[in-house]
């Protein structure tokens, strides 16, 4: 519970400081809605991933040598794009990343964020080109308890 509470008041912090771009909150939300009536969700994920994919690859981390350094250059790459924080941890046979203050994009509840195949892209690449086994990928672990509650993601081997 007082991780939980801790990740919220990083989270609350992160607002407070960053000025939240209006810009293109309502275009985003119209795009994916539309994509979510025409496109089958397994393929709009494929497409969304591979997006964060090409966005990683665009932001690219330096070489890092251990998963504190990596958290670091993660988190200077978010922070220079409002994307929020992350926190790295080994977590037995994977590699968990915790991702909170995310960009909110308003969508319907009744689906998982469009974030997160997006963000499973992204990790997917940075740890890849970190030397990441080419069977590995990065797949979000259990639900959100409330709205804007952090992400955590799983890097490795999904059965």
């Amino acid at each position: 519970m007082a991780a939980a509470m801790d990740e919220e008041l990083i989270s609350l912090r992160y607002y407070a400081q960053q000025q939240c771009s209006r810009q293109w909150v309502h275009l985003m939300a119209a795009m994916f809605a539309e994509m979510q009536e025409r496109v089958d969700p397994i393929e709009a994920d494929q497409f969304l991933e591979t997006l964060g994919s090409r966005t990683a690859r665009s932001l690219p981390l330096r070489r890092c040598e251990s998963l504190e350094e990596l958290e670091d250059d993660i988190n200077t790459v978010l922070e220079g794009i409002d994307w929020g924080w992350v926190r790295v941890a080994e977590n037995g046979r994977f590699i968990e990343i915790t991702h909170g203050a995310y960009p909110i994009v308003p969508q319907d509840q009744s689906r998982r964020s469009w974030l997160v195949p997006i963000l499973e892209g992204v990790y997917g690449e940075w740890l890849g080109a970190q030397g990441g086994d080419p069977g590995f990928s990065a797949r979000l672990v259990g639900q959100r308890r409330v709205p804007g509650a952090p992400f955590v993601f799983h890097y490795g081997r999904h059965g």
